[in-house]
């Protein structure tokens, strides 16, 4: 009887044992609630751009062809300037293509982009830049030109589009002007896609008279 009674007091002093390190590794587990192994909150990463028009002024100055190249841009959707559309030239009306009567010439030389990527968004900031060239037949004053930014997917279909204007000031000591836009524009990312399947492109309107 004492024999018994002794194994059964060493069964209970296992379980004991047993319990208090089941709790002591409960009490070590990370809670339920907010921050928690089953939490949705998930802390979002910084995210400082430092893409400025400031910054695409300085480069667009340098005069040299090119994309502005940053570190942060791993992983975006890249940019593109549509072939042949980095360029518009103003004619005075019926004399596109004669050299002498160009009024002004526009160029897209630099651009660049950063981008942070959430839950089937992709959020992007880009730059472009660029100079514009008083012709022959120019006068001093300002200068409006227009701008198409598009977003396309893998197969050119369009996810987004948006026009807008950008204005240099021309003058005669100065027939040179250089001009910067900065935008952000957030991508939808679906299914079985990544961003780098999207790409931002540019192209000078060309819808004004002696525009070429």
């Amino acid at each position: 009887m004492r024999g018994s009674l002794t194994t059964v007091l060493r069964l209970l002093g296992c379980g004991c044992i047993a319990v208090s390190v089941s709790a002591c590794g409960l009490s070590q587990m990370p809670s339920v609630g907010d921050g928690g192994i089953f939490s949705s909150k998930k802390a979002e990463p910084s995210w400082t751009p430092i893409i400025t028009e400031d910054s695409m002024i300085t480069a667009a100055r340098t005069n040299s062809d090119g994309p502005v190249e940053m570190a942060a841009a791993a992983g975006c959707p890249p940019l593109q300037v549509e072939g042949g559309q980095r360029y518009v030239t103003i004619y005075e009306s019926n004399r596109i293509g004669d050299a002498s009567a160009v009024i002004h010439r526009a160029e897209i030389t630099k651009t660049a982009r950063e981008c942070q990527a959430t839950m089937g968004v992709v959020q992007v900031k880009y730059g472009l830049a660029g100079r514009v060239l008083l012709g022959p037949k120019g006068k001093p004053g300002a200068v409006t030109l227009s701008i198409v930014m598009q977003v396309l997917d893998k197969a050119k279909n369009k996810v987004k589009s948006e026009t807008f204007n950008v204005s240099v000031n021309i003058t005669t000591q100065n027939p040179i002007s250089y001009f910067a836009l900065v935008r952000d524009v957030a991508i939808p990312v679906r299914d079985g896609t990544t961003p780098q399947d999207y790409t931002v492109s540019f192209a000078f309107e060309k819808k004004g008279p002696g525009a070429a």
